[in-house]
C-alpha cells in the first residue's frame, strides 16, 4: 500500500507518465487500478461478445498478411500523430483490448488511451517475431523497446510478450489481448517502486533454489 500511495503522490506531482509508459496504467492522477477480477472478467466477455464476429483468415493468404502488416506497421516506431492517423484503419469500431494494465471497448477509447500512452514516451516499437493461429485466434511473440525518461533512467528497456488477435471481415482487430510481464518490463523499472518488486522476485527466487 505504500509503494500506490507513492505512485499517488508522484502523480499528484505532475510525474503523471510514470504509470502511463507502454499502455497508459493510469488515465487520471489518482486513480485506482482496475481490480483484476474486473480486467478479466471483461477479456471473458469480450471472447464471448467478438466470437460471431471473428473470421479465419487462411495461412498465408493476401487478407493475412495486409491484417498483420497492419498491425505491426501500427506498432512500428509508435507516436501519438500515428495513432490518430491509423487507429480506426486497425481496430474495430467496437473493438476490445487489454494490455493486463486496463481492459477498454470501443475504437475511440483505444485511440485515446495510445495516444495518452505516447505524451511522454520517447520510443515504443514493437516487433513481430512470430505467430500461431488456434481457430479464430491468432497468437503472435513479439519484443518491444520502450525508452522514456521515467524507466530505466532513461535508458531503452527491452521486453517480451505474446498477443492474442482476432479480425473482423475488414482485417481490422476486434480483440487485442496482450499475455506480457509488466512487472518486469515496467514497475521494476521506475524510481522506488522498482526496488520493492525487484526485492519481491529476489525473495521468490530465493524460495526457489
Amino acid at each position: 500500500m505504500s509503494a500506490m500511495k507513492t505512485n499517488f503522490n508522484w502523480c499528484r506531482n505532475g510525474q503523471r507518465g510514470l504509470l502511463l509508459v507502454l499502455a497508459g496504467a493510469l488515465a487520471a492522477c489518482g486513480r485506482s487500478p482496475v481490480p483484476l477480477q474486473e480486467l478479466n472478467a471483461s477479456y471473458e466477455q469480450a471472447l464471448v461478445r467478438t466470437a460471431p464476429l471473428a473470421v479465419v483468415h487462411e495461412p498465408g493468404s493476401e487478407a493475412q498478411r495486409v491484417a498483420f502488416d497492419r498491425v505491426q506497421t501500427y506498432f512500428t516506431e509508435m507516436t501519438a500523430a500515428s495513432v490518430r492517423e491509423q487507429t480506426p484503419t486497425v481496430y474495430a469500431p467496437g473493438a476490445y483490448l487489454n494490455d493486463t494494465l486496463v481492459g477498454i471497448n470501443g475504437v475511440a477509447r483505444i485511440q485515446a488511451y495510445f495516444e495518452h500512452t505516447m505524451e511522454d514516451t520517447r520510443t515504443l516499437n514493437v516487433l513481430f517475431l512470430d505467430r500461431a493461429q488456434s481457430g479464430i485466434d491468432y497468437f503472435v511473440r513479439w519484443e518491444m523497446t520502450v525508452e522514456h525518461k521515467s524507466l530505466a533512467g532513461g535508458k531503452p528497456v527491452l521486453s517480451y510478450g505474446v498477443s492474442q488477435f482476432r479480425f473482423d471481415s475488414e482485417g481490422r482487430v476486434l480483440l487485442h489481448k496482450d499475455f506480457w510481464d509488466s512487472g518486469t518490463a515496467l514497475y521494476e523499472q521506475l524510481p522506488m517502486l522498482g526496488g520493492v518488486v525487484r526485492r519481491v522476485r529476489a525473495a521468490a527466487e530465493a524460495g526457489a533454489e
